[in-house]
């Protein structure tokens, strides 16, 4: 029996808006900070836990989980549960992920260009990202949870010394906006959407303030808690 379509749907929009309102990011990281506020976003950890304390005030069964990526189990997720079904809810996926995974059969769906799709096998499941022309490996998610308390001290410890992630070493600052994906990533910024591809270059370290309030519509030291810049104060 599957899961009531009505109660996917609604998942599924909390996931979108999530997508829309919370980026994920990593200035803090960068700067040495931690998220002050759930609307700031920040990495899978932090957007991940936001996600489940929204799903349960919503009243839906979501609790933590773990996933893998390049074999390590770094990432983290929501496991869903809707009427007796396991779903997973990839919210702290710095690309749209904005679909339930259902555990008991594989599904494939487009957004903003893109596609992803799942493999399942005996205890696990593989998830594959699209993205022009071009198709690789994700995440795969082990069916049987770990520990909610283990989990919960791996992120208490996850920026460690030594602790090595895809974006340690330069920005990540993705967000749905409108009807367009936004990925600003090192020094490049790719915008996907339906039929179309853009991009743009060379964006240095100074820049980066600029093009969050020109094309995300977010304010870089009001994410971080800094004093406004004087341009920010003209601005408004």
């Amino acid at each position: 029996m599957n899961a009531n379509t009505d109660k996917v749907r609604a998942v599924e929009s909390l996931m979108l808006e999530k997508f829309r309102t919370e980026p994920f990011q990593n200035l803090h990281l960068l700067q040495g900070r931690q998220p002050s506020l759930p609307e700031h976003g920040g990495t899978c950890s932090d957007k991940t836990l936001n996600f489940i304390h929204a799903a349960k005030r919503a009243g839906i069964d979501a609790s933590l989980h773990t996933g893998f990526i390049g074999g390590e189990e770094i990432h983290r997720l929501a496991r869903v549960q809707i009427d007796g079904e396991d779903f997973f809810a990839d919210v702290g996926n710095g690309w749209p992920a904005l679909r339930l995974y259902p555990t008991n059969r594989e599904i494939s769906y487009g957004c903003f260009g893109m596609n992803f799709r799942t493999e399942i096998s005996a205890h696990r499941m593989a998830v594959f990202h699209r993205r022009n022309g071009t198709e690789s490996l994700q995440l795969e998610i082990e069916f049987r949870p770990k520990p909610e308390a283990e989990i919960l001290a791996d992120i208490a410890s996850r920026f460690r010394p030594g602790a090595v992630y895809p974006f340690s070493n330069s920005v990540r600052f993705s967000l749905v906006v409108d009807q367009r994906f936004l990925f600003l990533r090192g020094e490049r910024l790719e915008i996907y959407g339906d039929g179309e591809f853009e991009v743009v270059e060379g964006i240095g370290a100074a820049q980066v303030p600029a093009i969050l309030r020109e094309h995300f519509r977010f304010d870089y030291e009001r994410v971080l808690g800094l004093p406004p810049t004087r341009s920010t104060e003209k601005s408004g």
